[in-house]
């Protein structure tokens, strides 16, 4: 809760093992499975029980702001399960699909939804360290990224774009808002200009 909130209480928040409280017998049913199949990592949950929980609070209060963290392809790499990695990826592609899906049929979220999708890090690329990440892992600073919203247009794989950093996208976000991000955080990275500009 600590890493979403700046102040208790202001955001929900269900990480780990937290069972979501008050939704109903379908959510229970899911929060008891969680607690029983558990993962062979202490503390991370499978990805599976995290996107059913985040669907039931989004149905359930129509928030404004979903973040929505999956961690199963950083476990399974790290284990060196490349076979569980591909199926993390090909589930998480799934929950994506059915994300969009629920937004793009619900009218207060029909084509006023902005949506970004990105990785806290990339991983090494070789046979030899692509299990693993950080500063003295060759290409881990690698990340992609995807954009979709109404007010950003398609544009499919950017090629011989200038750089983008992970540190724009919340300056980015904000702006989208109609915030200057760079106010409040002069050192944060700017707006994605070839994004904004049309």
């Amino acid at each position: 809760d600590w890493i979403v909130e700046h102040d208790a209480g202001t955001i929900a928040s269900n990480a780990g093992f937290d069972p979501y409280e008050g939704a109903g017998p379908a959510v229970d049913h899911v929060n008891r499975l969680q607690s029983e199949a558990l993962t062979p990592w202490d503390g991370a949950r499978h990805d599976a029980y995290t996107f059913e929980l985040a669907m039931a609070h989004l149905k359930r209060f129509k928030p404004r702001v979903l973040y929505l963290a999956f961690n199963e392809t950083d476990d399974w790499a790290h284990d060196g399960r490349y076979d569980r990695v591909l199926d993390a990826l090909h589930a998480t592609d799934g929950y994506l699909r059915e994300l969009w899906t629920v937004l793009q049929q619900d009218a207060a979220y029909r084509d006023r939804t902005t949506v970004v999708i990105t990785a806290d890090h990339g991983r090494g690329n070789t046979t030899a360290d692509w299990r693993d990440h950080g500063s003295k892992i060759a290409g881990a600073e690698q990340i992609w990224m995807a954009f979709a919203g109404p007010d950003w247009p398609r544009r499919g794989e950017w090629r011989d774009s200038a750089t983008i950093y992970q540190n724009q996208v919340a300056a980015t976000l904000a702006q989208s808002l109609g915030i200057d991000y760079g106010q409040r955080h002069p050192n944060a990275g700017r707006p994605i200009a070839q994004l904004l500009s049309r």
